[in-house]
C-alpha cells in the first residue's frame, strides 16, 4: 500500500502571479473613486482570495499575503493597517476554504445547489464574518481606529467582503471551470442579446437618466427578469458576469449619487445597494447553479437510459417488488408487453415459485444487500429457460431501500458452452486415464513374462508362481478391459470371460463360461473391481486345481437374480467338499483368502454339492454392481 505524497509546495512564479492577480483586481475594484466616497462598499479581496485557494491550494497563501500587503502600502495605508487588512483578508479566505472543504457534498469542479448554500453560509457569514472581526479587532489594538467608529467599520467591512464573496469568487472559479472543461458555446445570440438589454438597462436605472419618464420606470427590480433568464437559460458561467456588470453599474452609480441608489451611501452606508446585490446575486447564483445541476442530472438520465435499454434485461421495481418498469431486453426475453408486467411482482416469471421456501419466496426479490444467483425462468410461452438473476437494492438520501434493480440474463448458451466443455475435459480426462490403463496392464504383463521366465528356471517353484501369475493376470485384466472402454467401470460378464480365458491358457484346462444370449449387462463399481477380479481368479483356480484340470472340466455360469441388478454366478467342478471338522485343504485356504477379499457389501458366497460336482455360488447386488439399463445381445 502506497502512501498519498503531499502535495508540493507552489513554485515563487506561482506566488508571484497570485500576489500579482490579487494585487490587479483588489486595486481595480474595491477603492471608490477619488473623492467620491470613504466607504467601501465591495471588498473583493477574501472572495479572491478565497477562489485562488480553492484554485491552487493552501501553499499561495505567503503570495495572497504579500500581495495585500503591497496593495495597502500602494492604497496610502499605514504598515499597520495594511497588516491588519493582509489578515482579515487570509483569515476570511482560510475559514472559508476550511468550511466549504469539509462538506461532504461541496464540488469545486461541478457547480449545484450545495455549492452556494454552503458559500453563502461559510463565505459571506463565517468567513467574511471573521475577516471583519480580525481586520477591525487589528487596527483598534493598533491604535489605527477609533473605538467609536469600531462596529461601523466591522459591519461595512462585512459587508463588502460578503458582497464580493457572491461577485468575484464564483466568477473566478466558473472560469476555472470553463478552462478545464471547455464546452461549446450555446444560445450566443440570446446571450448577446441579455447582456445587452442589461446593459442598456443598467445605464438608465443606475445612471442619471434625463427623461423624466424613463426615471419613472427606472426601478432596479428590473435586473431580475435578466439574472432569471440568464440563470435559466444562460448557464452558470454568463450568470456570473452579468451579476458582475450589474455590480458595478449600481456600485458605479451609488459611489456617483445617481439612479436608484443615489442617497443611499448618505442615508444608510450604502446596505441598500449591498442587500440588493446580495439578494439578486443569491437568486441568480441559485437558479444557475440549480439549472446547472438539472442538466447534469439530465445527462445522466439520458445515459442512464440509454444504458437501461442494452442488451441485458432490466427490471425497476418499487421497494415492495412491484414492477415499475421493464425494458425492450426483458419483454423480448419473457414474451410479455409491458402492460403486462407492470405493477406485479416479478415472481410469476420465476418456472419453480411454486417449490420456493415460503421464507425465500417472501425476499427473493426484495433483499437487503445484492444478491446473485442462478434459476431457472418461464416465458409467457411456458418455455422455461435457464437465467442468472441479480438483484441490486437502491437506497435514497437517507440510507432506506426505495428501489430495486433487477438484471435478467439468458444463459441458455452459456450453459451449453459449459457442457461443451465439461464433455471435451471428460474425454481428454477419459483418454489420459484409458492409456495409464493400457500402460499399466502391460508393465503387468511384463512381470508375468519374468515370472513365467523364472518358473522355467526353477520348477520346484513352479505352484506358486503359476499362483502369481493368475492373480497378477487378473489385475491385469482388469486395466485391459477399462484401457478399451470409456469408463473406469467393467462388465461383470466381460470380466468373467476375460479371466476365465486367462487361466484356462495357464492351467491347459477348458473353462467353459455360460451366459445368456439376451443377456442385461451389470457393471461393476470401480473401487470393487480389483478384489472382485481377484476373487473369480482365486475360485476358478480352486475349481481348476480341485477335480476340474483332472476332468478337464470346469463350468461358470452367469444368471439374473430376482432383480435386474441382482447377478448369481455359479463356479462348478467335479469333486466333492470336505466334511465339516476335516482337516483344512488348499481349496479351503483358497476359500480363506476369498473371504477375505470378498467386499463386505453386495457379495454374498455359498457352496453346494449337487451329484458329483462341488458348487460355489456368488450373489452379486449394488453397490458392488449396477445394471447398465439396456440389453445387450451377446
Amino acid at each position: 500500500m502506497t502512501t498519498p505524497q503531499p502535495p508540493r509546495p507552489p513554485s515563487l512564479a506561482a506566488l508571484a502571479a497570485a500576489a500579482l492577480l490579487y494585487l490587479a483586481v483588489v486595486q481595480a475594484l474595491q477603492a471608490p473613486p477619488s473623492g467620491l466616497s470613504s466607504t467601501h462598499l465591495l471588498h473583493p479581496g477574501p472572495s479572491l482570495a478565497l477562489a485562488l485557494l480553492v484554485w491552487g491550494g493552501t501553499g499561495l497563501a505567503p503570495g495572497l499575503g504579500a500581495g495585500a500587503l503591497l496593495g495597502g502600502a500602494l492604497a496610502g495605508l499605514s504598515p499597520w493597517a495594511a497588516l491588519a487588512e493582509a489578515l482579515g483578508t487570509l483569515t476570511a479566505a482560510w475559514l472559508s476554504l476550511q468550511y466549504l472543504q469539509r462538506r461532504g457534498n461541496f464540488d469545486r469542479d461541478r457547480p449545484s445547489f450545495h455549492v452556494v448554500r454552503h458559500l453563502l453560509l461559510g463565505g459571506c457569514g463565517l468567513g467574511a464574518a471573521a475577516g471583519a472581526l480580525s481586520t477591525s479587532g487589528a487596527l483598534l489594538v493598533a491604535g489605527e481606529l477609533a473605538p467609536q467608529h469600531w462596529l461601523l467599520h466591522c459591519g461595512e467591512w462585512w459587508m463588502g467582503a460578503s458582497l464580493g464573496m457572491l461577485l468575484v469568487g464564483p466568477l473566478v472559479l466558473s472560469y476555472r471551470r470553463a478552462l478545464r472543461s471547455p464546452q461549446p458555446l450555446r444560445r450566443v445570440k440570446e446571450g448577446l442579446a441579455i447582456w445587452l438589454a442589461a446593459g442598456i438597462a443598467g445605464v438608465l436605472i443606475f445612471g442619471n437618466p434625463q427623461n423624466e419618464r424613463i426615471a419613472a420606470i427606472a426601478n432596479a427590480y428590473w435586473m431580475f427578469l435578466f439574472v432569471s433568464w440568464s440563470g435559466a437559460r444562460l448557464g452558470l458561467l454568463p450568470t456570473t458576469g452579468l451579476l458582475g456588470l450589474i455590480g458595478l453599474q449600481a456600485l458605479w452609480g451609488t459611489y456617483q449619487g445617481t439612479g436608484f441608489f443615489a442617497s443611499d451611501l448618505a442615508y444608510n452606508h450604502g446596505f441598500g445597494y449591498w442587500s440588493y446585490m446580495v439578494i439578486l446575486s443569491t437568486v441568480g447564483l441559485s437558479l444557475g447553479a440549480y439549472i446547472a445541476e438539472r442538466r447534469f442530472q439530465t445527462t445522466r438520465l439520458r445515459i442512464a437510459a440509454t444504458a437501461f435499454e442494452c442488451q441485458e434485461g432490466m427490471l425497476v421495481t418499487d421497494r415492495t417488488g412491484h414492477i415499475l418498469q421493464a425494458n425492450q431486453a426483458v419483454l423480448r426475453l419473457t414474451g410479455y408487453d409491458l402492460p403486462q408486467m407492470l405493477g406485479r411482482t416479478p415472481h410469476f416469471l420465476c418456472a419453480a415459485v411454486q417449490e420456493m421456501e415460503p421464507s425465500v419466496l417472501a425476499t427473493a426479490f426484495t433483499p437487503q444487500r445484492n444478491v446473485h444467483r442462478r434459476t431457472r425462468l418461464v416465458r409467457q410461452s411456458g418455455e422455461s429457460f435457464p437465467a442468472w438473476v441479480t438483484v441490486t437494492p437502491v437506497a435514497d438520501p437517507h440510507g432506506r431501500v426505495s428501489h430495486y434493480v433487477i438484471s435478467l440474463t439468458d444463459i441458455t448458451d452459456l450453459q451449453e458452452q459449459e457442457q461443451h466443455r465439461r464433455e471435451q475435459e471428460r474425454a481428454q480426462r477419459d483418454t489420459l486415464v484409458r492409456e495409464v490403463h493400457h500402460r499399466i496392464k502391460n508393465n503387468l504383463q511384463g512381470i508375468v513374462g519374468m515370472l513365467r521366465t523364472l518358473d522355467h528356471q526353477h520348477p520346484a517353484l513352479h505352484g506358486p508362481i503359476n499362483q502369481m501369475v493368475d492373480q497378477i493376470h487378473s489385475i491385469a485384466t482388469i486395466h485391459g478391459l477399462q484401457g478399451r472402454l470409456a469408463s473406469e467401470e467393467v462388465r461383470l460378464c466381460e470380466l468373467t470371460r476375460a479371466v476365465a480365458q486367462g487361466i484356462a491358457h495357464n492351467w491347459n484346462t477348458p473353462v467353459r463360461v455360460d451366459i445368456p444370449s439376451a443377456w442385461q449387462p451389470c457393471r461393476i463399481a470401480s473401487r470393487e473391481s480389483v478384489p472382485v477380479a481377484l476373487v473369480l481368479n482365486e475360485l476358478i483356480v480352486n475349481a481348476v486345481k480341485h477335480g476340474g484340470q483332472a476332468h478337464q472340466d470346469v463350468r461358470i455360469s452367469l444368471r439374473k437374480g430376482h432383480d435386474e441388478d441382482h447377478v448369481d454366478l455359479v463356479v462348478s467342478n467335479p469333486g466333492r467338499w470336505p466334511a465339516p471338522g476335516a482337516a483344512a485343504t488348499p481349496g479351503g485356504r483358497g476359500l480363506d483368502l476369498v473371504n477375505a477379499l470378498l467386499p463386505r457389501s453386495g457379495a454374498l458366497i455359498t457352496r453346494s454339492q449337487i451329484a458329483d460336482r462341488a458348487v460355489l455360488h456368488i450373489a452379486f447386488s449394488p453397490p458392488v454392481i449396477h445394471a447398465e439399463g439396456a440389453h445387450h445381445a451377446l
